[in-house]
């Protein structure tokens, strides 16, 4: 394939992908068509939050990584550029708002014309992996949004996630938790539906503050959120939900002062479908509902693995 000198052919491609894997997918084939054979190792902001350390995407041709901190260092320390130049190597460097977002490290020389180019192409990808973010964003609390659970369940079941693997603390499993606010409808019946979204709004930034950044936090529906989670096992999935819980009632809300939530969580497993894990999940959290609010259930203890039935009287609100 010719390469215009603007790469527009390039940047068209990464304007079309309509999902993130897709996008890291030609993001790499593209690196790999203009730097053949050349040692590239990609680093980025797993859920682009500016919390977050770099998570290393992709790495070619090239026997062991390069020193990320020595990197790190030298993008904070010139953060009026986007391109540094080493004595064997360039470093693309990715900011948002001059936070450092990730960086492509290139472990040969390059012509100026094919640094910039290379450098243009990688802003296009972050750009178009903005957008595709903001679109699985909720609204009014800032969450990813339930249009995007299923895919990421699917994502993170079938091993298709992008992030390599945290580094080691013994083997991690994820789960599935489903948050409701106990008596929510009362809130909006005494207080009126501002300071019920003020209350949303609230609950789903101490969620977000409670989990790791490469868990993933969703406003699953009305008053209703569901949590990705990893843990080494059951207790220590529950301990860190409880720990979760413990900070919202402690929390003072405005006006309504304190509410409590309740929780209802599952083991993801490889072959279950999104279906049977979220049905799951629910069967713990109406469990917990029914019998008293304001804890944490794991479906496992109910005891009723494989059975479909599921119960229907249970006051929500």
């Amino acid at each position: 394939m010719d390469i215009s000198p603007c790469g527009h052919e390039f940047a068209i491609s990464l304007l079309q992908m309509r999902s993130e894997n897709s996008l890291y997918s030609r993001i790499q084939q593209i690196l790999t068509e203009l730097l053949p054979a050349i040692p590239m190792a990609m680093y980025l902001a797993p859920s682009l939050s500016e919390k977050e350390r770099l998570k290393l995407l992709a790495l070619s041709s090239a026997d062991t990584p390069p020193d990320l901190e020595y990197l790190i260092a030298r993008a904070e320390t010139l953060k009026n550029q986007n391109i540094l130049r080493g004595e064997n190597h360039v470093c693309i460097v990715l900011r948002s708002n001059k936070a450092l977002m990730g960086l492509l490290w290139i472990g040969e020389k390059l012509p100026t014309a094919r640094s910039f180019l290379i450098a243009h192409l990688i802003s296009v990808f972050y750009h178009q992996l903005n957008t595709l973010a903001l679109s699985r964003i909720d609204p009014l609390t800032q969450l990813l949004n339930r249009q995007t659970f299923d895919d990421k369940v699917i994502e993170i079941t079938t091993g298709e996630g992008f992030v390599i693997e945290r580094e080691q603390q013994g083997v991690r499993k994820w789960y599935l938790a489903l948050f409701d606010i106990d008596h929510f409808k009362v809130v909006n019946d005494n207080f009126g539906h501002v300071i019920g979204d003020e209350v949303l709004l609230l609950v789903a930034q101490q969620l977000k503050d409670n989990f790791r950044a490469e868990d993933f936090v969703f406003r699953y529906g009305g008053e209703e959120f569901a949590v990705l989670f990893q843990a080494h096992d059951r207790e220590e999935a529950k301990s860190l939900l409880n720990r979760v819980r413990q900070v919202i009632a402690r929390f003072n809300f405005p006006q309504v002062q304190h509410l409590t939530i309740s929780i209802g969580y599952t083991i993801l497993e490889e072959i279950a479908q999104v279906s049977e894990l979220v049905h799951e999940a629910d069967l713990a959290l109406y469990y917990a509902k029914k019998h008293g609010r304001n804890q944490v259930i794991d479906f496992d203890e109910l005891g009723i693995a494989g059975q479909a039935k599921a119960e229907t009287d249970i006051e929500l609100f």
